[in-house]
């Protein structure tokens, strides 16, 4: 029967992504764990600040990068605001006579354009990328650096924690969970080989391996680690390396957020589909099941929800009464978000469709091409 084949075979995903893989990678992780030889070296660094009408953060970020504890005379930081038609490139100038570059054009193309402008004027051994909005820890970059001694290490991303916030984000919660869990995963996949995709808020790399990025390029971060990877060099998780950053502040720029996420997701498969070959075997497999899976996972809730609305008997009817009843915890969450109440118990459910919501619209934007620059939203601050 056509419905019990499509149930039990979404229902196999879900559980594979949800717990075999991770079942698989814990494991693995102590079976094979790889050692990195970490050292004391101090090479140049470039850092790359790619910043977009970031005028009420930026002056808090430069100074909190000038404070990072690595020695000064190895360190530049480069700010590129293209496009930017706010104070953000005058605030920048004003750290000129503290070795903060300044680079600016009026014309907007996007992040990834931003970076390689960046790139362009380093001259760092380490290029450092990170976000306008992220906050640093002083020993950060020394944490992450230090893994360079180890020269299969092509590059390193810290931990990202989200932080509570004086003000009220509909989004810490939810945030603060995946993120915690997310760090656990990358460390075991760091263990085991190379993480999947650095995280573009605090990601060092070696500067030989960087490559051009295309314009158009959404998930910066994933097609620099697809690059390394593809170069035989691992990219690595050094959970030590502590950045923060506040949640959305409305769920509304958070389902943005992911949304743009998965599209640049989806873009990076389709762009490395036929190279693929020349990656290791156990970072594809790491990727599609980490990934990819979690990119389509709303096509496969929504073909097990469907198929099971048209399989009879009790047994189904068991599965079919436990969705209905997490998707109604998930509208109670909705009204009580809207209402400035959160409870966790729905709280939890709401959220979690809103993920998957926001990755079906990532879906959407990539089965229509859209341009990058058109679908992004700029986050309240």
């Amino acid at each position: 029967m056509i419905s019990a084949f499509i149930f039990w075979s979404s229902f196999s995903v879900i559980f594979y992504h949800y717990a075999i893989f991770i079942l698989i990678i814990f494991v693995l992780s102590a079976l094979r764990k790889k050692v990195i030889l970490t050292g004391d070296d101090r090479p140049s660094v470039s850092m790359i600040i790619a910043a977009y009408n970031e005028e009420k953060v930026i002056r808090q970020k430069i100074l909190n990068s000038l404070e990072l504890e690595y020695p000064k005379n190895k360190i530049e930081i480069i700010v590129v605001s293209d496009g930017s038609n706010d104070r953000t490139h005058s605030i920048v100038q004003e750290y000129a006579d503290r070795g903060v570059i300044a680079i600016t054009d009026p014309q907007r193309k996007g992040k990834s354009m931003a970076i390689n402008r960046g790139v362009g004027k380093a001259k760092g051994e380490i290029l450092f990328f990170t976000d306008a909005n992220t906050i640093l820890d002083k020993s950060c970059l020394g944490k992450l650096v230090r893994n360079f001694h180890d020269m299969k290490v092509g590059g390193v991303s810290g931990k990202k924690v989200i932080k509570k916030s004086d003000k009220d984000r509909s989004a810490d919660l939810g945030d603060q969970t995946y993120w915690e869990f997310e760090s656990a995963l990358k460390l075991k996949e760091s263990q085991i080989d190379s993480i999947p995709t650095g995280d573009g808020e605090i990601f060092a790399i070696r500067r030989m391996l960087f490559e051009t990025l295309p314009e158009g390029t959404i998930n910066d971060d994933s097609a620099i680690t697809f690059d390394i990877v593809k170069k035989g060099h691992r990219v690595i998780y050094e959970p030590e390396a502590l950045s923060s950053e506040e949640a959305s502040i409305t769920l509304k720029d958070d389902f943005n957020v992911k949304a743009r996420m998965v599209y640049g997701g989806l873009q990076i498969v389709r762009r490395y589909k036929n190279s693929l070959k020349q990656f290791k075997n156990f970072f594809v497999f790491q990727f599609i099941s980490h990934k990819v899976l979690r990119y389509s996972m709303p096509i496969f809730l929504i073909l097990l929800l469907v198929s099971n609305l048209f399989l009879a008997g009790s047994f189904y009817w068991i599965f079919l009464v436990a969705q209905l009843s997490f998707y109604l915890s998930a509208l109670i969450g909705f009204r009580q978000y809207k209402k400035g109440i959160r409870n966790v118990f729905f709280y939890y459910p709401m959220y979690y469709c809103m993920v998957n919501l926001a990755a079906l619209k990532g879906i959407i934007y990539f089965l229509r091409n859209m341009s990058p620059n058109e679908i992004w939203k700029k986050a309240v601050r």
